[in-house]
């Protein structure tokens, strides 16, 4: 009963309120609508001591906790901060902030930053005479179970302080640009320039699909192996999987049966598109639909 009670007064207050917001909206329809939970802090100057404020107390869901760890020398040996969250369900969980790990000198060798309000978590790891051994960047998708992809630059270097690699990585986790490899001396052993690959790929695969869609209805009947234009969708569908099972990408690894079932894939839309405008008039779905 309570609940639908609350369902009532907030429809009422959505109605009553509007649309809010944080700037031009009143603090009282803020507080009402329980966009802000704070007090407004007013007070008066005069006679005002810093000392004895206690006005303000801070949430506890904002608390940095830090676990430490220590070797048995007494060298710090590992170190987490976080923060104390609840998931989409409910669960409580650690949501990391910074994580340190030492060896026993007490040199720190991996160093984690995950900020709080951004997706991308950072990573360096050290040689023991703290030269830069990696630095890489990671897209987390998911803060509870730290499922990432790549982003960003990786790069891996040598105790001299040479780059070993740089690979580059998009938004979809994949490498991109200019990704090199070097000898200690600093001379390029391998490259490869991903993105003009992608594009003379896309370059050509966007060339077939304009191609294809300039396909006639005659010349798609013959893609498909009828002598002239089918009777019926039914005959086009029966033909199209007897071709397509052995060419399907599925089926098998070759890239030209890849290109194969894209052909016959579009010369059946063609002549699906082609019954469908025949019998439009008629109010009738094509026959073997």
């Amino acid at each position: 009963m309570a609940d639908g009670k609350g369902e009532v007064m907030d429809r009422a207050l959505v109605e009553r309120i509007g649309k809010l917001d944080l700037q031009s909206s009143p603090l009282e329809d803020l507080q009402l609508a329980r966009v802000v939970t704070r007090k407004q802090q007013a007070l008066t100057f005069y006679g005002y001591s810093s000392d004895n404020d206690d006005s303000d107390a801070d949430e506890e869901d904002g608390r940095m906790h830090t676990r430490r760890e220590r070797h048995d020398n007494g060298n710090m040996r590992y170190l987490k901060t976080y923060q104390n969250a609840v998931d989409a369900h409910g669960r409580p969980y650690e949501r990391l902030v910074e994580e340190k790990h030492f060896d026993v000198d007490g040199v720190c060798r991996v160093d984690v930053h995950f900020a709080l309000g951004q997706s991308y978590l950072y990573r360096k790891h050290y040689f023991a005479n703290q030269r830069l051994k990696s630095e890489s960047v990671f897209w987390v998708e998911d803060e509870v179970t730290m499922a990432c992809i790549k982003t960003g630059w990786w790069r891996q270097y040598y105790d001299t302080g040479n780059v070993a690699s740089e690979m580059q990585y998009d938004h979809h986790g994949i490498r991109m640009g200019f990704c090199k490899r070097y000898a200690p001396d600093g001379v390029i052993e391998w490259v490869k320039d991903y993105t003009k690959d992608y594009q003379e790929r896309l370059a050509a695969f966007n060339r077939r699909k304009g191609e294809l869609s300039s396909l006639s209805v005659m010349e798609a009947a013959k893609q498909l192996g009828f002598e002239a234009i089918p009777e019926t969708v039914k005959e086009v569908n029966s033909v199209y999987r007897t071709k397509c099972a052995p060419v399907h990408p599925d089926k098998t690894p070759d890239p030209d049966a890849t290109e194969v079932f894209i052909s016959l894939s579009r010369a059946r839309d063609v002549l699906v598109a082609y019954f469908e405008k025949k019998e439009a008039d008629a109010g009738k779905k094509p026959n073997g639909v």
